[in-house]
């Protein structure tokens, strides 16, 4: 009897678990879609893969490239100088993508004319996206502007930092002009931070690894919307309460353009 019950049980759970068998093959799981490798109407540019981007900086004149010392370059005030120094930094380059969202990429770079490997630099680990605008800034954000000494790019030893006001010289350009005066701006402050924002929608470019050529027209700085001229707002800028600094940041917004992105 005993014999007979546990052969019963047996053959019943035999006939369960047969029953919960399928006989269907298992499912493949499905690849992942990277929705930016396989986009194809779009402006802008697309990273279909985190990479990184290289941007390099070119300067003119108003459409003439600038030549240190050499060459004289006439402003919209009438003044007629050359240019023997000209460096500053541009930070906080951030991307903006295609749904509105940012993406900030942190950096701190200190670019020299009369330093060739200054004026290019990559940024890695850049997420994935359609990218159709970036915002930058011609000198240092308030957060690190006073924080004191600093490394890298920030580091005073550059000679770009006012050790009396504890803050960051955001743009220097200084040299002779034609009535032998000398003329130096040194541009700070927070007040004073010029701010770039560039749209990217006309261009059309899917790379891991872009670049982004940026050019700097020095021409307008003194002018648009304001004209500034050495005679009547000076030949010397060197703090940022001098009353003519908002008139030179004010007009240094619409300095960078891009050139183009390969």
């Amino acid at each position: 009897m005993r014999t007979k019950i546990i052969l019963g049980l047996i053959v019943g759970f035999a006939a369960i678990f047969s029953s919960c068998k399928s006989d269907d093959p298992p499912k493949k799981e499905e690849p992942t879609v990277n929705p930016y490798d396989t986009l194809t109407q779009f402006t802008g540019f697309v990273l279909p893969e985190t990479g990184s981007i290289t941007f390099s900086m070119d300067y003119n004149f108003d459409g003439a490239p600038i030549v240190l010392n050499t060459q004289s370059y006439v402003t919209a005030g009438g003044d007629t100088f050359s240019i023997k120094d000209l460096k500053h930094y541009l930070t906080n380059i951030t991307l903006k993508r295609a749904d509105g969202s940012d993406v900030k990429l942190g950096n701190y770079n200190l670019l020299d004319y009369a330093v060739e490997s200054s004026k290019t630099f990559t940024l890695s680990n850049v997420p994935a996206g359609n990218y159709v605008g970036l915002t930058l800034l011609i000198g240092v954000d308030p957060l690190r502007n006073h924080e004191g000494l600093q490394e890298g790019a920030l580091d005073p030893a550059y000679g770009m930092f006012w050790t009396w006001s504890t803050g960051y010289i955001f743009f220097r350009i200084n040299g002779p002009t034609s009535k032998g005066t000398n003329y130096s701006f040194d541009l700070g402050g927070d007040s004073n931070l010029p701010t770039t924002i560039l749209d990217l929608k006309e261009y059309k470019l899917k790379s891991k690894s872009p670049k982004i050529n940026l050019v700097m027209d020095v021409n307008e700085m003194f002018q648009n919307p304001e004209t500034y001229s050495f005679e009547t707002d000076g030949y010397v800028l060197h703090s940022e309460t001098e009353p003519n600094a908002p008139k030179l940041s004010g007009n240094m917004d619409d300095m960078v353009s891009v050139h183009s992105i390969e």
